[in-house]
């Protein structure tokens, strides 16, 4: 009996082990990858039957950092905000054994380019935004720097799975790698700004005023206006806009109140389906009405409207940013929608937005979204001929062509993109290229080179 229970211990033992071992499985990370932007969304499978996910950062930070993550139907969504050098993550659910263990290091960029993000007070100073009742927290800093640091994880991990890697934008930090927010004061009275009917106008006046007063080649500049509020009179919006281009994009701050404050509440704040008193503040949630419909459209917005002073223009795929696909970001970083009183709705996989293909394929050559400083690099672009004898286009670049657009009226639709080499010359036919936007010929044609200069041609039909 003796010789048999010891010849039964070490198969005890591969049970207990298999009991033990780790059911949460990493699916958009492995184990040694490097990242270039501080916070991550980690995605990937758990055990049947678990409905909590729990994170600990036990190296990379002075102590261990714990945080949750959402679960729904054998899936999970975790953010994380890394800290730079190698981070030991321990991630596991109630149902698991010992935890899964991810080590990844944060290599902050060292591309000068940057955006900066900024907080336009009014001409006297005051800071405060509007709010949906009275003794709402005031803290724009912390709603800002959260909001550009879960786009720029969104922007990386879409990139990344398009097969561009981790590209993204970076942000201005401090020496402790705070994320910085200026706080800057218009030239102009309040009632100037607010008597404007027009938000080209106010995007002109204001790209004037920070590119005249705060000049920096390296900075695109993402604005918020503090003073843009409601008349409860008239229910129109005053000083309030949403542009982008050249280096600016600009926006009211009418919604700020809902984005969120700090990383570890982004995911709640995307499942808050609070209502909030229209008559004081904007309802610009696409008739969702709720604290998450609006979070989402307008955190959408600033990266569709940014996106613009990348040089991306609008597409016709609808989940890009750069359609209203902007309106459905919350769903990158949940599993479900709600309304009040309703029960939640988890939306089907692939119905989240994203950029698509056609304005990826773009940013992955802007001098903005590379992670070592790029150096400087020619200002001549690729230029672009169109031979009407031979019903042709010619693409030529010294630096070599690397996406080509083809457009219909203001959006772009269809492209060629060259990933292994960058041809100095190309020559497509409009048959050739006709093939290649879907069956029509373009009005424009457009081509980015390998130093992300872009350059167009309208075709006269």
């Amino acid at each position: 009996m003796k010789l048999r229970a010891l010849l039964l211990c070490p198969a005890l033992l591969l049970f207990q082990a298999a009991v033990l071992r780790a059911e949460v499985k990493v699916g958009n990370f492995k184990a040694q990858d490097v990242v270039r932007h501080p916070v991550i969304l980690i995605r990937g499978d758990v055990e049947p039957g678990a409905e909590k996910m729990t994170l600990r950062t036990v190296k990379g930070t002075a102590k261990p950092v714990e945080s949750t993550g959402l679960v729904h139907e054998g899936k999970f969504k975790a953010l994380l905000e890394l800290a730079p050098g190698e981070n030991t993550i321990e991630i596991k659910t109630e149902r698991s054994g010992l935890p899964a263990k991810l080590r990844i290091t944060y290599k902050p960029m060292t591309n000068p380019r940057y955006v900066r993000l900024i907080w336009l007070a009014d001409d006297q100073g005051n800071t405060d935004y509007a709010t949906p009742v009275d003794g709402y927290p005031q803290n724009y800093e912390d709603r800002i720097a959260t909001a550009a640091l879960l786009l720029q994880c969104f922007t990386a991990e879409r990139m990344q799975e398009l097969g561009y890697g981790c590209r993204t934008f970076g942000l201005e930090t401090d020496r402790a790698g705070k994320v910085v927010v200026h706080t800057i004061k218009v030239p102009q009275p309040l009632k100037h700004y607010q008597e404007m009917g027009d938000g080209q106008r106010i995007w002109g006046e204001l790209n004037h005023f920070l590119n005249t007063r705060y000049p920096d080649k390296n900075a695109k500049n993402l604005a918020l206006m503090s003073f843009t509020r409601k008349d409860p009179g008239t229910g129109r919006m005053l000083a309030h806009t949403a542009l982008g281009g050249g280096n600016l994009g600009l926006f009211g701050s009418a919604s700020v109140f809902s984005w969120p404050g700090k990383v570890e509440s982004v995911q709640q704040a995307f499942l808050d389906d609070r209502k909030y008193d229209v008559s004081r503040v904007h309802d610009d949630s696409v008739g969702r009405g709720t604290y998450w419909g609006l979070a989402s459209t307008t955190l959408g917005a600033t990266l569709h409207e940014m996106s613009h002073a990348f040089g991306l223009p609008h597409c016709q795929d609808d989940r890009c940013i750069m359609t209203r696909g902007f309106d459905r970001l919350n769903r990158f970083f949940t599993f479900s929608e709600s309304l009040p009183g309703r029960k939640p709705e988890f939306f089907a996989a692939g119905s989240e937005a994203w950029f698509a293909p056609v304005s990826a394929s773009r940013l992955r050559w802007s001098p903005w979204f590379q992670p070592e400083d790029p150096g400087t690099r020619p200002e001549r672009g690729p230029e672009i001929t169109f031979d009407a004898k031979k019903d042709s286009v010619t693409f030529e670049s010294r630096a070599g062509i690397r996406v080509l657009g083809f457009w219909e009226g203001s959006d772009i639709r269809g492209f060629q993109e060259y990933k292994d080499k960058a041809p100095r010359k190309v020559t497509l036919t409009l048959e050739e290229i006709s093939s290649l936007n879907g069956g029509k010929v373009p009005n424009k044609v457009t081509a980015v080179d390998e130093n992300g200069n872009d350059a167009g041609l309208d075709l006269k039909k």
